[in-house]
């Protein structure tokens, strides 16, 4: 576990680092040119993910201790929907007003275009590029947010749920899904999503469904986009 999922994204994010502090040991050691790969590498982030959880999914399935439905396991996601939602209507609000509070009061939202135009991530998609997010709404829960939810809890609790208590092991969740974002190198992706990570977690927990989960990460991440705080989590975010 401290190695897949603590391990694996803090070495990632040294790769990764637009300071590139890990360089010099790269050079001494020889093999600089792998550290030049992986600083290109960026492009083949959702692949290497989906590829991932696609190992995660048969290793689950062909435990025999593990209940295959959980992977999917519409009826208590149906079941589970009214509150979901209720949530999220009171976590958008937040996440809403939490966007405006930056983009008014800080530059935390500014970022540079190619041309050198200063512009801000608040509303930005909704007011310019709609299309956008109707690309995003049909694309981020699938390969994005189905392939997060299958090794970050489906495959995350049924393999270390005996190392600890439960709330234990939902904390220590919440701390991973949070932790495979630091590659980013920003506190305030660590922030953003360390919340979602303690609600995903208890959603999955509650309803044993993968399948709510996905349904809620993909409403958060959506929004995330909407009201521009998804810039902290937009791979073409990292190194600035």
């Amino acid at each position: 576990m401290l190695v897949i999922f603590f391990g694996l994204p803090a070495f990632v994010a040294l790769l990764m680092d637009p300071a590139m502090r890990a360089r010099p040991a790269f050079d001494s050691l020889g093999i600089a040119l792998v550290y030049d790969a992986a600083q290109n590498a960026i492009q083949f982030l959702f692949p290497t993910l989906i590829v991932i959880a696609l190992i995660a999914a048969l290793i689950l399935l062909r435990d025999d201790t593990f209940d295959n439905r959980r992977l999917w396991n519409w009826k208590p996601a149906k079941s589970d929907l009214k509150r979901m939602l209720g949530v999220f209507v009171l976590g958008a609000g937040a996440m809403l007003a939490g966007a405006w509070a930056l983009h008014t009061y800080t530059d935390l939202l500014e970022f540079t275009t190619r041309d050198g135009v200063t512009r801000s991530a608040y509303l930005r998609l909704p007011r310019e590029a709609p299309i956008i997010l109707v690309l995003i709404a049909v694309g981020y829960p699938w390969v994005s947010c189905y392939p997060q939810e299958i090794t970050h809890r489906a495959y995350f609790f049924h393999r270390y749920q005996s190392l600890m208590p439960r709330g234990w092991l939902m904390a220590l969740n919440a701390a991973a899904f949070m932790w495979m974002h630091v590659p980013f190198w920003s506190i305030e992706a660590l922030a953003l999503t360390l919340p979602g990570g303690v609600l995903f977690a208890y959603t999955y927990q509650r309803t044993k469904s993968t399948l709510a989960a996905t349904i809620e990460h993909a409403l958060y991440g959506w929004w995330a986009f909407f009201t521009g705080l998804g810039w902290f989590v937009f791979t073409g975010s990292i190194g600035t």
